[in-house]
């Protein structure tokens, strides 16, 4: 039984994922971000100021959350060794 554990480990696809993030902020981010703008001037030409400053303060309370987690992904290392230091 160990010998099928084994040739299933060995036959286990790699992924290698290195670059993947950085790949996503450089392409993926602005792209989302260009989207949002242009939801946000077609909606300012109809007027709809109002709706328009919720949609921009959602977007910068969601970048504000996303620099969060990106800060916290950084330093989990130092942050975890200085919480958890005897």
């Amino acid at each position: 039984m160990q010998w099928i554990n084994n040739l299933a480990v060995m036959a286990a696809p790699r992924l290698n994922s290195e670059g993947l993030v950085e790949w996503g902020v450089k392409n993926l981010i602005p792209i989302v971000l260009l989207f949002i703008g242009i939801g946000i001037i077609a909606s300012a030409r109809k007027g709809q100021m109002s709706q328009n400053a919720l949609t921009v303060t959602n977007v910068m309370l969601g970048c504000v959350v996303i620099g969060g987690a990106a800060l916290i992904y950084g330093f989990a290392d130092n942050l975890a060794s200085f919480v958890f230091a005897g």
